[in-house]
């Protein structure tokens, strides 16, 4: 039962972040866009280097990596990322919330939520709010 509660969890962080480049992009809109083509690109250890410390806590590298490659094939079998689209967000001191939408290369999209947080300076994903 935790093990399917941890998978479920982690899909759903890997989802919410929908995942950059390092922190250091002056746009926080580039991690949320970089982070999708990681997870398209099943690179795990660039998802890795983008989470904020409280996600690393929550999910361990296994779990990871079979979060990534299992999003990585969904989005492959909808013919990839066409493009990315952002469609709400609210700044506050070291957070921001981004609503977007997802148009994948077969037309279907989907709607979805990042957050940010500001750690040591940089811009990594976060814990998003359903």
């Amino acid at each position: 039962m935790k093990t399917r509660i941890g998978i479920s969890l982690l899909l759903f962080i890997v989802m919410l972040f929908v995942s950059g480049c390092g922190g250091g992009s002056s746009d926080p809109k580039d991690i949320v866009i970089n982070s999708m083509e990681m997870i398209e690109n099943n690179n795990v250890s660039g998802v890795s280097e983008i989470l904020s410390k409280d996600v690393k806590s929550l999910v361990d590298s296994e779990k990871l990596e079979k979060a990534v490659a299992e999003e990585s094939e969904k989005i492959k079998s909808k013919g990839g990322i066409a493009k990315i689209e952002f469609t709400d967000e609210k700044v506050e001191e070291n957070q921001i919330d981004y609503k977007y939408t997802i148009t994948y290369g077969d037309g279907s999209t989907k709607n979805d939520k990042a957050r940010l947080v500001k750690e040591d300076g940089e811009w990594k994903l976060g814990m998003a709010k359903n």
